[in-house]
């Protein structure tokens, strides 16, 4: 199997299945992040695939600096940034049906009784309208961090500041949760 490295410069010589590969590699990570960003399924799609039409159009002057998926989140992290300042009235209310489909993206284990599961998907709905509650850098650091598995310093290549900022707004982001979801504890 083919790195990133080696898929990108298959592209750069005119093998556009080289940018096939990478999309197929990471199509899935990144409309999860966006889907986690955003809430709406509709709008993750979206956002999706402008971040690889982009990335598409951007890729011929990537010089490797990052990883390929670090440079990637960026341009979708971005992307769900502008899109989030755009649309803030509206998702300040998000929708609970929106809210109850956390399952899917938290990949919590379902339990086996009916007061079991009612409970866990009135936490995944507490979770998710807490997480949705964070301001617009906590909430991308919280979830690059808690769904997405990336270490502080990929964060802040992703967000392009420092891995003190990351560390910073990681701490109160926690700390809003932890305020939030009290009663749950």
């Amino acid at each position: 199997m083919l790195d990133d490295h080696e898929l990108i410069k298959r592209f750069k010589d005119g093998d556009e299945t080289g940018f096939d590969e990478l999309v197929r590699r990471y199509q899935q990570r990144v409309y999860a992040l966006l889907y986690r960003l955003v809430r709406n399924p509709e709008d993750a799609y979206e956002l999706a695939q402008d971040a690889f039409v982009r990335a598409f159009r951007a890729l011929p002057r990537f010089q490797g600096r990052s990883s390929f998926y670090t440079w990637l989140y960026r341009i979708a992290a971005n992307l769900a940034f502008s899109f989030i300042r755009s649309r803030r009235r509206e998702m300040v209310h998000a929708r609970t049906d929106e809210q109850l489909d956390e399952e899917a993206a938290m990949n919590l284990p379902s339990l086996k009784t009916p007061e079991a599961d009612f409970r866990q998907s009135r936490l995944r709905a507490a979770i998710g309208a807490a997480v949705t509650a964070l301001p617009e850098r906590q909430r991308a650091i919280f979830v690059m961090r808690q769904y997405d598995g990336l270490t502080n310093n990929e964060i802040a290549q992703v967000l392009t500041c420092p891995v003190g900022t990351v560390k910073a707004n990681y701490f109160f982001a926690m700390k809003k949760l932890q305020k939030a979801l009290k009663a749950w504890q």
